[in-house]
Formats: structure tokens, C-alpha cells, sequence
């Protein structure tokens, strides 16, 4: 019963509602008003579990390697995404550049002040994530698309961790999109309840990718 319930193609889905519902909800109950944004900062609780989900995240990868012992260039960027991940929670990204606060932005390669070397490495870095994620794309878009449809369940365990991703970027982005359509700010109550579903939401990007791991490596061993 428990397996059947698990490997249902909703139960990525609603079980990451429920669980981010609850964290939300945890938050806003058992901490103080003055305390909450805090709680979104570099090395509190949600950047930590966060963090120990990708390296956690890497454990499973290396424990069901055999699952893709004829998939082995796919699981090879597995790994590297998420060691990628990994380093950008912990805000590499910050201590690259000499000249500017992070070496991934257009900025950084259009401003003159930023040295020539910098923006060949970090260029060529970008080009190589960009080859990879083209990579996967071309070799699996039409598979999940068509599997998506018939409600495979690693698919729509994978759909929910993109949409979550997405989403999360977005409410990134919000609210300097905001001040630059209607040139004002959020008021202090939704920038900060919007900071709390934005890293909450990124939180649970490696503990989504484990569950559809996890999902695969029993729909393999059915087979």
C-alpha cells in the first residue's frame, strides 16, 4: 500500500505542497516577526538543510549508480549540477570575481573593469553548464513530454521539481521586477513572506531530485 502510494505520479507533487505548506506555516508560527527574515540569511536553518541536501543528494547518486550503468555520460551530469548546486548555495559565486560580486551575471562580462582572463573562465565555466543542460534537453524532452502525458511517475517527480525551481527563481526576481515596472517598493510584509517561500521553495530542490531517484531505481528493479 505504502509503495503503491509512493510510486503514484502524485505524490511528488502533493507531498512537496504539504511539506512546504507546513514549513511555511512552521515559520511564520514558531518564529518571532522581527525573526523571520533572518531565518532566509546564509547559515541558518534553511540554508543548512539546503546544503546537506546536495551533499546528501550526491550519496544517492553514487548509491544507485548501477541504474545508469548504460546512462553513465547523463549521470556524470547529474553529479556535476550537483556539486554546481551545491557550491552556489554556499555562495561561491561570491568570492570569484576581484573586481565585481559575482562573475555569473551579464554584467560582469559587459563592464569593462572586470579582467579579460575572468571573463574567458568564467565564460567558458557558463558554456559548459549551458552544453550540458543542451544536452539533456535534446536527449530527454521528448520522452518526458510524452511520459508526462501518461502519467509516469518519475516524470511528474521531475516536472515538480522543475516547476519548483522555476517558480522559486521567480519569486526571486519579483520584487526587483516589481521596482522596475511600477518604480516603488513591496511593502516590508510581502518582501519578506516572498523571501521565505523563495528559499524555502530552493530548499527542497534536492530532496525532489532524491525522491525521483528514488522512484527510478524501484521502477528499474521491477523491470
Amino acid at each position: 500500500m505504502l509503495t503503491k502510494a509512493f510510486l503514484s505520479p502524485f505524490f511528488a507533487p502533493l507531498i512537496f505542497l504539504l511539506l512546504w505548506l507546513g514549513v511555511v506555516s512552521g515559520i511564520y508560527g514558531f518564529v518571532s516577526e522581527d525573526d523571520i527574515l533572518q531565518q532566509t540569511v546564509d547559515g541558518k536553518l534553511i540554508d543548512i538543510v539546503a546544503k546537506c541536501g546536495y551533499l546528501l543528494l550526491l550519496v544517492v547518486l553514487f548509491t544507485f549508480a548501477d541504474d545508469y550503468k548504460d546512462k553513465m555520460r547523463s549521470w556524470g551530469l547529474y553529479i556535476f549540477f550537483t556539486l554546481l548546486c551545491f557550491l552556489r548555495e554556499s555562495g561561491i559565486q561570491h568570492h570569484l570575481s576581484t573586481t565585481d560580486t559575482t562573475p555569473f551575471k551579464s554584467r560582469f562580462f559587459l563592464s569593462a573593469d572586470n579582467p579579460l582572463y575572468e571573463k574567458i573562465i568564467y565564460g567558458i565555466i557558463l558554456l559548459l553548464i549551458l552544453f550540458g543542460v543542451l544536452y539533456l534537453a535534446r536527449k530527454y524532452a521528448k520522452h518526458l513530454i510524452r511520459s508526462f502525458l501518461k502519467f509516469d511517475t518519475v516524470t511528474w517527480s521531475i516536472a515538480t521539481l522543475c516547476t519548483t525551481g522555476v517558480l522559486s527563481k521567480i519569486i526571486d526576481r519579483f520584487p526587483a521586477n516589481y521596482h522596475d515596472i511600477n518604480g516603488g517598493r513591496l511593502s516590508e510584509n510581502v518582501y519578506i513572506f516572498l523571501q521565505v517561500l523563495e528559499e524555502t521553495g530552493e530548499m527542497f530542490l534536492p530532496y525532489l531530485a532524491m525522491l525521483a531517484l528514488w522512484q527510478y531505481h524501484l521502477s528499474v528493479k521491477k523491470r
